[in-house]
């Protein structure tokens, strides 16, 4: 299980104005590829790309999946936001099975309720499922969302910004969801995040996006004074203390203030390269 992709020189632009500018990576089959970077890099505009959303300028992107599925019909997708009336009294259990990849119809046969309780169990999210959606949590509800995309029997899944305006414990919580679905189902996972905690604890690697450059590699050889440094054009500190590495940039550089922090005890190896 689990599919790849192949982006080769990809070039998007969006009112004429360059949003990704010859991006080149791999998503290997069954890997948690985090994707981080500043506001406006084109993390957004990435997934929505993959997903045939945005026209694509140049460049060339390519699946490379089991069986008989292709392209787009590999994917699932959690976007960042829904428009969700919360007095509507939708159950939680009925939002899933949207998701089927069938026209709608009034019933579910028998392979289509296992198909749903599998995405909730896997998320677990099941004891949710006679509760209505507008009274869950931001975590709960976000759990459900990804069960509709895993309802399409996805090898990729597409999660843009699934922990924001999340708590730090449903963050993690939801974050350890998905590293379960990558490793029990061996789903490929592209899982975009402005929390550099989430990603150096879960993902394999990680694509940091700025605007027309990125790296890509493990933890260890992005989040490197000299890599950022090159990304943003301004003077970035990387400083350990322990096993938490803090990220610094100056507001003094043109920067924009912010510190972040990650734990660098995540036991991966470190690749040949870091490509920029």
């Amino acid at each position: 299980m689990g599919a790849g992709i192949v982006v080769e020189h990809l070039n998007v632009q969006l009112g004429g104005i360059s949003i990704l500018r010859d991006l080149s990576f791999t998503l290997k089959p069954g890997e948690f590829l985090g994707i981080i970077g500043p506001n406006g890099a084109g993390k957004t505009t990435l997934l929505q790309a993959l997903l045939g959303m945005v026209p694509v300028k140049s460049g060339t992107i390519t699946f490379r999946g089991d069986g008989q599925a292709s392209g787009s019909s590999m994917l699932g997708y959690a976007p960042q936001a829904r428009q969700l009336d919360l007095e509507t009294p939708l159950r939680a259990w009925d939002f899933v099975s949207f998701g089927l990849p069938h026209r709608w119809r009034p019933w579910l046969t028998r392979q289509d309720r296992d198909i749903v309780r599998e995405a909730m169990q896997v998320t677990d999210s099941e004891r949710l499922a006679d509760k209505a959606i507008g009274k869950l949590s931001g975590g709960e509800r976000q759990r459900l969302f990804i069960a509709q995309a895993l309802v399409r029997n996805p090898q990729i899944l597409l999660l843009d910004e699934p922990t924001s305006n999340l708590d730090p414990g449903a963050q993690e919580n939801l974050a350890s969801v998905v590293h379960s679905i990558n490793g029990r189902k061996g789903i490929s996972v592209l899982f975009v995040s402005h929390d550099v905690n989430l990603i150096a604890k879960y993902a394999h690697r990680i694509l940091y996006i700025t605007k027309g450059q990125y790296a890509l590699g493990t933890v260890k050889q992005v989040l490197q004074a000299n890599v950022l440094t090159r990304l943003y054009g301004a003077p970035v500190e990387v400083l350990q203390v322990g096993s938490k590495l803090i990220v610094s940039t100056s507001a003094s550089k043109g920067l924009e203030s912010s510190t972040c922090f990650h734990d660098d005890n995540n036991g991966q190896g470190v690749l040949a390269d870091v490509s920029l």
